[in-house]
């Protein structure tokens, strides 16, 4: 199965800026209960719409900022984030999320010993363009159980539609809100198709709400024998220790750290015990992946000699080649 991406990751230099941001996300959550009193009027719902757009083309375009491409990381899973477990505006982000101790680090691990372990803490690092534009930076601190010590990780997201698909249906309701304003100036009679209109309208984003809360995230859609993520758990169960491939970029939506958003590639090749000594290296398993990825290679896969469900050498089509010769 395919990753999936509705997010762009845009520049420091273009992005908006936190006090901009924070008042499209006030103006959002102050407008989603709007949307319920449609009979109030078309320009209070224009309104309304108009503020759930610019908040949705800001999470999908401008929050997440480029940092330089495709990043591959292995680690063990501290936590899961998963879509079903968010409240209150929250749950607008179906987005699966997942909090990764990176190669040489435990539990307590701090931001700066990870970030600067000449490893894959380059990847939780804050970077030059973050400092010199004036972004927050924390880090991604996170804690499993209440007496753990926190932990510096890296976040990645398996992306889901909720947002993307509450920006569809707010654009055909603002469509639709415009024409019941228009209406409204016809005289007599204008007022009853305006109410009509207007009440399509809220109608069009409440659904498109109700559509984007159940358009979760999950890690098998892009590996479908992923199943399900553990993480370390009373009965003794030791975490998933994954390889994830995604795009490097620096969330602005938090306090500030980066993370891979979204995950293009991922695959269970473990469990922990406790140590990375029978893991291996982020190298050799990066490496594999970006080989089985290679154009040559997915050429070759495509080839119709390649496409046989019983070997060649079981079936009879070609012959085995001679077993070598036993030493006399």
């Amino acid at each position: 199965m395919a990753y999936r991406q509705y997010t762009q990751c845009t520049s420091f230099a273009t992005h908006i800026g936190g006090a901009a941001a924070q008042a499209i996300i006030a103006a959002a959550i102050a407008a989603i209960p709007l949307l319920a009193g449609a009979a109030l009027g078309p320009g209070l719902l224009i309104v309304a719409l108009t503020a759930i757009i610019a908040y949705c083309r800001w999470w999908l375009y401008d929050r997440l900022i480029c940092l330089g491409g495709d990043k591959c990381a292995i680690g063990w899973v501290l936590t899961v984030e998963p879509p079903s477990e968010k409240s209150g505006f929250d749950a607008i982000d179906t987005d699966y999320s997942i909090n990764l101790v990176l190669p040489g680090h435990t539990v307590g691990a701090t931001q700066d010993a990870v970030a600067n372990d000449g490893g894959l803490g380059i990847l939780v690092k804050e970077t030059d363009e973050t400092k010199s534009f004036g972004e927050d930076f924390s880090g991604n601190l996170v804690q499993q159980w209440g007496n753990d010590p926190l932990t510096a990780c890296l976040h990645a997201e398996f992306e889901g539609g909720g947002v993307y698909d509450l920006l569809i249906a707010c654009l055909a309701a603002l469509a639709v809100a415009v024409a019941a304003a228009i209406v409204c100036a016809i005289p007599v009679i204008g007022w009853i198709a305006c109410l009509i209109l207007s009440l399509i309208s809220g109608a069009v984003a409440l659904i498109g709400l109700a559509v984007a809360l159940n358009d979760q995230g999950n890690p098998n859609d892009v590996n479908s024998n992923l199943g399900e993520i553990h993480v370390n758990d009373p009965t003794g169960r030791g975490a998933d220790i994954l390889v994830v491939q995604g795009t490097w970029v620096y969330d602005s939506a938090h306090s500030g750290w980066n993370e891979l958003h979204p995950i293009k590639h991922c695959q269970r090749i473990g469990t922990w015990e406790g140590s990375w000594d029978e893991v291996g290296s982020a190298d050799s398993w990066c490496s594999a992946i970006s080989d089985a990825q290679d154009p040559t290679t997915v050429a070759n896969q495509d080839q119709p000699e390649n496409h046989w469900n019983t070997h060649p050498f079981i079936d009879g089509c070609e012959e085995p080649p001679d077993p070598p010769e036993v030493p006399k």
